[in-house]
């Protein structure tokens, strides 16, 4: 149960309360008979201003309500308007109003940039990842934090995360292997292991190389290895050991699984000239090439055994998948270069030849008499393949007329060679570069959301230092955990988000402002913290795979260690800095009042308490604006100190009753009721 024995905790009233008045506060005995105790009160526990309201306005409204900490958040993005305003929709007569106004009251603040904008790494869904967009996404997230640091008292500048998506049932590791408990599996859908899209992008660029279903059947030709050779050589009695033999250029043994070039060369796969010089297998009975079919697993597989030969350069799955698939349009691509290119000395060579024929018989021509000129006559040739073309009858045509018309074929042949060989080799060199640049979504997204949320948090550190006589706490960026679906939804995800952006801020402090590299890490620290919100976090119960025969109870009481094992984790991993309290069914993010929901609300705020953080905002949501606060004090078990008997009350009774009356304060009747237009002195609206 909330103790609230201090002299300043709520109003006026509480100033008398003391133990030895009252006598100890007793522990909240729960439904399940288990107790509830915490010694954390209001001075924790805030609430969000209107966003759709005038900050000012809703500051002071909340400041009515008797929150301690107020969030003021801002919908808009870009150019704000009177429905969708920004941090640039208050000038600094309204900063400096909602300054004084906090300091006057004594409250905490924190701001949350707009809801429009989503995380720093720039993912486009349709393109890749998109600087410019990035660049949008942190402008908006700067003006929260000017914003913060010349109207606020300092704190958390909250935004969103939404990095990229990814597979949920792949969410911080490959199929929940890395970071998750075994008995912890989650799915987006039925199947959604087995058929999940994973994308890769060009490392270059940002844009997408590739989008990946696990269902897809991949195909590549089938090259010989060491042991197809070795085949070949016992089947011939060569008596040619292949296998076993030292090869110089892998500077070990000739392995069975390696690949031999045609000269029985050893082929290092790292290196992109050389995996195409491997031999395909030739199916001499049906007069083709052998072509090998590639399904998930298969390709899980020869990823392990990739990894097993290259412990320095680990694959995933999908990247050997991208790879097959570069391939394949690389020796495509190839293959046109070499067709067109196959007779091109020939014809070269021919040119050469005709011209000497030429300069020949035109100077034989010029030589000759007009009477013996005809000597040099030919029957002109029609070259066809049937049709019209054989009944046609020649005309007498000279050797050197024919020479020339000839050279003119073999000039557009060659034409023709120089521009489908060349544009088919610089298809093939473009893919090249796409093979040698191949980035998961992963590596190349975490680089840039870090490298964002960095400079997110140097602009906050120059902010505090620029306005820190007038701020109470320093000012620091807070991303928030968010949608399930995306990365950094997931509490492992936040952790590798936060401290990946921390060393980030830190080397260009250091880099940039030539802070000592041990300041440079305090000041990161200070400047990037997390957001955790509950109600987010509850939204993995809707993933949440059940086990075989288990009930929907023992389901999610298992789910909610998940969530709190998880909460400990981060508070382990020393990021969290600010937290967000909403609750809802695991289904959508409703931000129904907490214990209205079956998030572990209590459980989760216990182990803040335990770690010292103090931060709290109650969320609420379209349906419980103005009930949200003092319900969750009453979930709690937070009294309010009342005229009459009992003079200590639940906190919900204080919304729902007036001096003692069961209807708010406006609820009057009898002759104590005013008429319509009246008014009292101060002409304020009775409340």
């Amino acid at each position: 149960m909330v103790v609230f024995n201090n002299p300043g905790y709520y109003h006026a009233l509480d100033r008398t309360f003391s133990e030895e008045e009252y006598g100890p506060q007793q522990p909240q005995v729960l439904d399940d008979g288990s107790e509830w105790q915490t010694e954390l009160g209001p001075k924790e526990f805030g609430t969000s201003a209107n966003p759709m309201q005038n900050q000012v306005q809703a500051l002071q409204a909340k400041i009515r309500e008797g929150a301690n900490r107020v969030e003021l958040e801002f919908p808009g993005a870009g150019k704000g308007s009177s429905q969708s305003p920004t941090p640039e929709s208050y000038g600094s007569r309204e900063r400096q109003d909602i300054r004084e106004l906090a300091r006057a009251t004594g409250i905490k603040t924190s701001t949350h940039a707009t809801f429009q904008k989503q995380g720093f790494s720039g993912f486009d869904p349709q393109r890749g990842f998109n600087d410019e967009q990035r660049y949008q996404n942190i402008k908006e997230v700067k003006k929260a934090i000017e914003f913060a640091a010349e109207a606020t008292t300092g704190g958390a500048v909250v935004f969103h995360t939404g990095e990229w998506q990814r597979p949920i049932s792949e969410s911080w590791g490959n199929g929940n292997a890395k970071g998750q408990p075994q008995d912890a599996k989650f799915e987006g859908y039925d199947e959604e292991k087995d058929r999940a899209t994973h994308y890769m992008v060009d490392d270059r660029t940002g844009d997408f190389v590739s989008a990946i279903r696990k269902d897809k059947r991949l195909y590549r030709p089938k090259y010989k290895t060491a042991a197809d050779f070795q085949r070949e050589a016992e089947a011939e009695d060569r008596g040619v050991d292949i296998i076993g033999k030292y090869d110089k250029l892998k500077g070990g043994a000739i392995e069975a699984g390696d690949f031999l070039d045609i000269n029985g060369k050893w082929i290092d796969e790292k290196k992109l000239e050389r995996i195409f010089e491997r031999v395909p297998v030739w199916d001499k009975e049906h007069t083709k090439f052998d072509v090998d079919e590639y399904d998930w697993k298969r390709i899980e597989k020869e990823t392990n055994e990739w990894n097993a030969r290259h412990p320095k350069e680990q694959l995933r799955p999908e990247e050997l998948f991208v790879r097959i698939e570069q391939e394949n349009r690389i020796l495509q691509a190839k293959g046109h270069s070499l067709f067109y290119a196959r007779h091109y000395e020939d014809e070269a060579f021919r040119e050469k030849k005709l011209h000497e024929a030429l300069d020949f018989y035109k100077t034989l021509d010029k030589s000759l008499p007009a009477d013996e000129k005809w000597k040099l006559m030919t029957e002109r040739g029609f070259r066809g393949y049937g049709g019209a073309s054989q009944f046609l009858t020649g005309d007498p045509e000279s050797i050197p007329d024919q020479i020339e018309r000839e050279l003119k074929g073999i000039r557009d042949g060659l034409r023709h060679t120089h521009e489908a060989s060349a544009a088919a080799d610089a298809q093939a060199r473009e893919q090249e570069q796409i093979f040698s640049n191949i980035k998961t979504v992963d590596e190349y997204g975490l680089k840039k959301s870090t490298e964002g949320i960095a400079r997110a948090g140097v602009f906050a550190y120059e902010q505090t230092m620029k306005n820190k006589d007038k701020l109470d706490d320093p000012v620091y960026v807070a991303p928030e955990n968010w949608q399930t679906q995306m990365y950094g939804g997931h509490p492992d995800e936040m952790i590798e988000l936060v401290k990946g952006s921390r060393e980030k801020m830190a080397e260009q402090l250091v880099k940039m402002r030539g802070k000592s590299e041990s300041e440079a890490k305090k000041l990161a620290k200070d400047h990037i913290k997390s957001t955790i919100d509950i109600g987010h976090l509850n939204l993995w119960r809707q993933h949440f795979v059940s086990k075989p025969h288990e009930s929907d109870d023992d389901r999610n009481k298992r789910f909610n260690r998940w969530a709190i094992d998880k909460t400990k984790k981060m508070i382990k991993e020393g990021i969290v800095g600010h937290v967000h309290i909403a609750d809802n069914l695991g289904w959508d993010d409703e931000h129904l009042t907490p214990g209205e929901g079956n998030a572990p609300i209590r459980e989760f705020v216990k182990e803040m308490e335990k770690a010292g953080i103090k931060d709290f905002i109650i969320e609420p949501g379209s349906f419980n604006p103005q009930r949200a606060l003092p319900d969750t004090l009453r979930y709690f078990g937070s009294p309010i100190y009342a005229a009459g008997t009992p003079s200590m009350r639940p906190a919900g009774q204080f919304r729902e009753a007036h001096f003692g009356y069961s209807g708010p304060s406006n609820y009057i009747v009898g002759a104590y009721s005013p008429s319509n237009e009246w008014k009292l002195w101060s002409e304020v609206p009775m409340e």
